[in-house]
């Protein structure tokens, strides 16, 4: 399945997620998880991430059009609206109304939780497990992304549906300031 993590501290979120496509069982290639649309990002898994994906960046970008830039509260309702009818469930990052990063854990259900940790796919649990023990809400952004190769890494070492292949984004504090 693939295992995709987020993790949020003082300079911003890190989002990460293995490349991995595995169905039923069986190792199909390779397709990312993570995605950058501008100043917001997204980590996915599930039935249909691409659909998923590509329905998320025309909304971003019908928002962004029609509103301005894009928030971690309507970023969150739109992958929340989108999340049962593809499949998939996501971790969402994006700027608050004050500039600073935040993250969302949106489920396949749709519903919505706040959390500086989050994990989903196949090695969630260890992965969560990896992050929960280190894991400090005021290191640096550097840090976190180390925390997550390692987590990732962990998850990958004990679980066959998560890879050694990882895409890794950062949305760092000084650059997501309101304009």
């Amino acid at each position: 399945m693939s295992t995709v993590l987020g993790l949020a501290c003082v300079d911003g979120v890190v989002l990460a997620g293995d490349r991995l496509h595995a169905t039923d069982g069986h190792v199909r290639g390779t397709r990312r998880h993570v995605f950058e649309f501008d100043s917001v990002g997204v980590a996915a898994v599930g039935d249909d991430v691409d659909g998923f994906v590509d329905r998320l960046e025309a909304e971003c970008r019908s928002y962004r059009t029609d509103r301005g830039a894009v928030r971690i509260v309507p970023f969150a309702r739109m992958a929340s609206d989108l999340a049962a009818e593809f499949g998939v469930s996501a971790l969402v990052a994006a700027p608050d109304e004050a500039g600073t990063p935040r993250l969302r854990a949106v489920a396949s259900d749709g519903s919505v939780t706040d959390d500086d940790v989050a994990a989903f796919g196949s090695g969630a649990s260890l992965a969560l497990g990896a992050l929960e023990a280190s894991h400090d809400p005021e290191s640096t952004l550097d840090a976190a992304v180390t925390l997550a190769r390692d987590a990732l890494d962990s998850a990958a070492t004990r679980d066959a549906g998560t890879g050694d292949e990882v895409d890794l984004l950062r949305l760092p504090a000084d650059s997501s300031a309101v304009p």
